[in-house]
């Protein structure tokens, strides 16, 4: 709830208590929710309460983020609130971070947005930092409104920063907080998610995964292994890791299933660009958190909306305070293979 929020329920309480109404309810069933109401407040992207409750009424920012061997270790992907992981072409994915209550100094390599970015950052932002797209890609950005932030109008919120042995497409960084700053000048809406987060009730209904693989393709194969308290993340059979910080962990890993298919888009070697069929709908979801798997599926009527994720049984799926990274992986019935598994 946003500080904002918060301000006009007590107003409300000022004026019930000067009327005389507050006495009156004061042996209601519902006055705890009042007073949940006024509870310390919560970041809506992890549930967590923030280092300063004006962060809440801020806009939120994403950046894109290439996931390129050649570019190791990345950076800022471990400060992120949210990060989705999307396939690309040639077989290898892309992130999108996404920081609101969270920055970071350094985020990147930022590389080029794709046409399924606006859907997957929508509505919990309209700003986009990245370097670069084609002219499907911009226009699909422009047709929905979403702010771009790149290397012509970012000024010192992105920079070259020079990588012995790489080339220049892989030296480019950017300051999520001065990024937001440049984005709000047009867009400072706070996000809208349908994120609930506590502690889970097993009632026989999840299972063990410790452990968990994610093939996004031949050529890019992504696994995870509850340590206890995070989801230690690998890529290729070696450890992920961030520049100055060691091994990626998290505490929620979900598995969004969509049909992916190759786009009649193709990029300079003619390699077909990849797209999301079903941006809108429903499909199977699955949710890793505390060593246990949830499975359910992911809904949602419009792109405007939020993505909601269900369980089996129709509950809201429950996740654990902390950040969230969420996979877009093929389904069975996609043009490109992908698949996942976990166990103990």
């Amino acid at each position: 709830m946003s500080t904002k929020v918060k301000a006009a329920i007590v107003g409300v309480l000022v004026v019930l208590v000067a009327g005389g109404v507050y006495v009156a309810l004061a042996d209601k069933e519902d006055i705890p929710v009042i007073g949940g109401a006024l509870a310390p407040s919560k970041c809506p992207l992890t549930g967590e309460e923030p280092r300063d409750e004006g962060l809440l009424d801020r806009p939120a920012v994403a950046v894109k983020i290439e996931n390129a061997p050649v570019a190791y270790p990345l950076s800022g992907l471990e400060d992120a609130d949210v990060v989705y992981e999307e396939l690309v072409e040639g077989g290898v994915t892309r992130f999108m971070a996404i920081y609101h209550c969270a920055d970071t100094p350094k985020a990147g390599p930022i590389r080029s947005a794709r046409v399924v970015d606006a859907s997957i950052m929508l509505p919990t932002t309209r700003i986009l930092a990245f370097s670069g797209g084609n002219e499907a890609v911009l226009s699909n950005l422009s047709d929905n409104d979403i702010v771009r932030v790149d290397e012509t109008n970012a000024g010192n919120a992105m920079q070259r920063v020079p990588r012995e042995g790489l080339a220049t497409e892989h030296t480019l960084y950017g300051h999520s907080g001065r990024l937001r700053r440049i984005g709000q000048e047009e867009f400072s809406e706070t996000p809208r998610t349908e994120f609930d987060f506590g502690s889970i009730d097993d009632n026989g209904r999840t299972r063990p995964a410790r452990n968990v693989t994610i093939n996004f393709s031949s050529s890019t194969t992504v696994s995870y292994e509850f340590n206890g308290e995070r989801y230690a993340r690998s890529q290729a059979g070696a450890p992920f890791e961030a520049e100055g910080h060691g091994q990626v962990g998290v505490e929620n890993v979900i598995v969004e299933q969509h049909t992916v298919n190759l786009s009649e888009i193709v990029d300079v070697t003619g390699t077909p660009s990849i797209e999301i069929a079903d941006e809108t709908g429903s499909g199977r979801a699955t949710l890793f958190r505390d060593g246990r798997a949830i499975r359910g599926t992911w809904e949602r009527e419009n792109v405007d909306d939020p993505v909601v994720f269900k369980t089996t049984g129709g509950d809201d799926m429950v996740l654990a305070p902390g950040t969230v990274w969420i996979h877009l992986v093929p389904n069975p019935r996609s043009e490109v293979e992908g698949s996942f598994d976990f166990g103990r």
